[in-house]
């Protein structure tokens, strides 16, 4: 007997975050690989994907691997709050051309996706597209020396960066800050993690003060224990400290605190707020570290939105903290295991974190695969391994993407005169 494989169950997500300006979530690229082609129809994927996305949500972006299934969806009608990545390559011909005008003038908003050089010298992009640029290695370097330097005369070389796209392949921080503070881009898609971070190389990395300073007004606000908890589990530095201090000689509690919410009620709102007065003269103004945090709040609200929703929530917090601390070494700039051991965490979640196994590991393994953006075609077999199939693991991206919701970041820029 032939299985019929649904729309959801027969394409490969991946997903790769997009910051805008401020340093937030605007928009999401959305990887589509097709694994049973004569299962998917367009127009039931597009309305699958987007056709309820929230206007809160951030931006969808669909970049599809097979051509057939990007013409079928450009020949579709269009969903709201969703942007369809076309290459670069369909712009350059009459035929190409006339195709993707009547896309737009159906209704659907077109992303060219393109080398910065096929494009830097553009007056006007065709079809007034906005882009997806890739800038080279020489390109990238060019934009760094047209930087300005504190005390020289004013720099005279041009930045090949176009002002209101969007980049990837953006490894330096200097760059991310050249495109987004100076050149004016879009957003960026993906983020230099490895060359932030190596500024921090040798110190532990503080408590978000954004996060500290929403926790805090949440507090004098009467907010409730689920607002408050919410915003403590945004940053996984400071989650991690509480679980320190509940659990530390000074309070002398006759049981070991294992979760945030237990953590925050045993401590009491007020107590949490005179806590975090004392955390705010340390606390971390850099932006460009949010990106990262938040990151891995969406890599753990995803292992979390792959359980059942019928599960119960001390099943879900416990996961959700599994996945928030899988990269807690990357920040405090210690050994994991040295730092999971000062807490008194579930067993499963020692198992998952240093043993990669356990019932958990399946869930935070599916949620770093979808986490890579260019290998869709791993996704398969991932899920196969571990027993889940893929309408379940595509259906938990779309649940934590279409929910995301990012209040942090950097605060609004000033507008050039």
């Amino acid at each position: 007997m032939l299985h019929h494989h649904t729309v959801l169950d027969s394409v490969a997500l991946t997903y790769q975050p997009v910051w805008n300006r401020r340093r937030q979530l605007a928009a999401v690229r959305l990887n589509v690989l097709t694994v049973h082609h004569e299962s998917v129809d367009a127009q039931h994927l597009m309305q699958n994907l987007g056709g309820d996305w929230p206007a809160a949500a951030p931006l969808l972006i669909l970049s599809f691997t097979s051509a057939a299934l990007l013409e079928q969806a450009l020949n579709t009608e269009p969903v709201h709050h969703t942007w369809i990545e076309v290459p670069g390559a369909w712009f350059t011909t009459p035929e190409g051309l006339a195709r993707l005008a009547v896309a737009i003038r159906r209704g659907h908003q077109l992303l060219r996706h393109a080398p910065l050089a096929d494009v830097r010298r553009e007056v006007i992009a065709p079809l007034d597209v906005r882009s997806l640029l890739c800038p080279s290695a020489e390109e990238a370097l060019e934009a760094l020396r047209s930087r300005p330097v504190d005390g020289a005369s004013p720099v005279v070389r041009r930045s090949p960066i176009v002002p209101g796209q969007l980049y990837e392949g953006v490894c330096s921080h200097a760059l991310a800050t050249h495109c987004l503070d100076e050149a004016e881009a879009w957003g960026l898609a993906g983020w230099p993690e490895d060359d932030v971070l190596h500024t921090w190389s040798h110190q532990p990395m503080a408590c978000d003060a954004s996060v500290i300073a929403q926790i805090r007004q949440a507090i004098d606000r009467d907010s409730s224990l689920d607002q408050i908890e919410r915003f403590v589990r945004q940053d996984p530095v400071l989650a991690y400290r509480l679980l320190l201090l509940v659990n530390s000689a000074a309070y002398g509690l006759k049981h070991e605190i294992d979760s945030l919410r237990h953590a925050i009620m045993m401590l009491g709102f007020t107590a949490l707020g005179t806590w975090l007065s004392t955390q705010l003269p340390g606390s971390d103004t850099d932006a460009a570290l949010h990106p990262i945090r938040y990151a891995q709040v969406m890599r753990a609200r995803l292992a979390q939105h792959l359980l059942d929703p019928s599960s119960e929530e001390n099943l879900r917090a416990e996961v959700y903290l599994a996945a928030l601390f899988a990269q807690l070494d990357r920040l405090e700039q210690k050994p994991l295991g040295d730092l999971l051991n000062k807490l008194p965490l579930s067993g499963r979640i020692y198992d998952v974190l240093l043993r990669q196994d356990g019932p958990y590991h399946p869930l935070l393994d599916i949620a770093r695969a979808q986490g890579e953006f260019d290998r869709p075609h791993q996704l398969p077999a991932i899920c196969e391994q571990h027993d889940m199939g893929l309408e379940i693991v595509n259906r938990g991206l779309i649940r934590m993407l279409a929910t995301s919701r990012d209040h942090g970041g950097a605060p609004e820029p000033a507008h050039r005169a």
